[in-house]
């Protein structure tokens, strides 16, 4: 298993690498499936990975809510 147990405080994920391409951390994700340990995400990978979950759960309107999301996440919104 990787990651943390306890949550990354806000100083501490910017010095995490993203688990997913290894860029500097933004957010982090808590996986069931990796006993629930923290891992850090970047920006890109916490959009790709929010779009994911959306049409995996068949969410009605995933496009227009990622459009949103998004803009809000890359501070255009």
């Amino acid at each position: 298993m990787t990651g943390r147990r306890k949550p990354y405080t806000a100083r501490g994920i910017h010095r995490v690498p993203c688990s997913r391409c290894g860029s500097p951390s933004l957010h982090q994700w808590q996986v069931c499936a990796n006993g629930n340990r923290w891992l850090g995400v970047c920006l890109d990978c916490d959009i790709a990975l929010n779009r994911l979950s959306l049409e995996f759960m068949a969410v009605p309107n995933a496009d227009g809510l990622m459009a949103a999301y998004e803009a809000r996440a890359r501070g255009r919104a």
